[in-house]
């Protein structure tokens, strides 16, 4: 049952239409003791449209579904815009190995800090010539630092002992060479901090290789894009990617993306993004009983077929539900 006043909650239907996982999620957070009440919200099959935005920014916090959006050429992707709207300035992807989901390594446990206003991702292209197009990576030294010093007081909060700055500028002396020099000033504030870098296409490499080296990684837009997703399929795929984009007056968790387009195929990712949406609120025991059922479910047979398993989004919830009702 829940407590009295629960916070609200926007929850942003995924584009599969799956409205049995929005009521469940509700059943689900009830029986975790949670104090969330979440509101309902159709994403108009991938359109940022003002009233999601303003329902949004109302609550102060949402957990979204996945959204491939439309198909069109020069469509950006929901989420990109939804950042734009909001005024996103930084994306957590926590990757960590959940037991009982076959993975390639165990105990990995990485956070990426992804700076999502700059970069490529600015989307300034034009044709300069015809069959020539030229597109520009736009780096200012006040994002370079803002990141920084968000990556380094995320690692403190949360007892990190390491940040490594990911970057290219060997080849990008200019750009990656301002990113690496910032975040080398912001580290001397936090001596209690290790700081090291490393060049991308090697970090690549090495995460493939040892990923339990590293901590916290410090990431521009597109490298923290590519490094997440190579990152999450060290951990049993991108359905085990929840991603956690800040906003001034707004916190938006979301999923890296489904496990398939079949109904509930959404539920292990949205019940993954609601232990980080408990945790950013406060309410650490609803989380980590949450957290246990959902280990237990697994561990007890409830594999979703979305991470090698047999059991579907309602058997999943139905076990979860159950160990929380135990």
């Amino acid at each position: 049952m829940t407590t009295p006043n629960p916070t609200p909650v926007t929850l942003v239907q995924g584009d599969t239409n799956d409205v049995e996982v929005i009521s469940r999620m509700q059943e689900l957070l009830d029986a975790s003791g949670a104090s969330v009440r979440l509101v309902g919200f159709d994403a108009h099959n991938g359109r940022v449209t003002p009233d999601l935005v303003d329902a949004i920014r109302e609550t102060g916090l949402a957990l979204m579904g996945f959204q491939w959006g439309r198909r069109e050429e020069r469509h950006v992707p929901p989420i990109v815009e939804l950042r734009r709207q909001l005024g996103v300035f930084a994306n957590l992807r926590p990757i960590k190995s959940l037991p009982g989901v076959p993975s390639v390594f165990d105990n990995v446990d990485l956070l990426i800090c992804r700076e999502t206003t700059e970069d490529v991702y600015a989307m300034l292209e034009h044709e300069s010539l015809p069959g020539v197009f030229e597109g520009l990576k736009v780096t200012t030294r006040a994002t370079c630092e803002r990141i920084s010093r968000f990556a380094f007081e995320i690692a403190r909060q949360r007892g990190r002992k390491k940040v490594t700055t990911v970057h290219k500028s060997n080849i990008m002396k200019m750009s990656d060479g301002m990113f690496l020099r910032e975040s080398q000033k912001v580290a001397k504030d936090y001596p209690d901090i290790e700081h090291d870098e490393v060049i991308v296409d090697a970090l690549c490499m090495k995460l493939v290789l040892t990923p339990h080296k590293f901590d916290v990684l410090l990431c521009g837009n597109l490298y923290g894009d590519i490094v997440g997703d190579l990152a999450a399929g060290l951990t049993g795929g991108a359905v085990n990617t929840p991603s956690i984009n800040l906003a001034p007056g707004a916190t938006v968790f979301t999923i890296g993306q489904r496990g398939g387009l079949e109904a509930g195929s959404d539920a292990l990712p949205m019940v993954l993004s609601s232990l980080y949406l408990l945790e950013h609120m406060g309410q650490l025991d609803a989380r980590k009983r949450l957290g246990d059922a959902a280990e237990q479910a697994v561990l007890a047979g409830a594999l979703p077929t979305m991470v090698g398993g047999t059991a579907d989004g309602r058997t999943y919830f139905n076990a979860v539900i159950s160990r929380l009702q135990s």
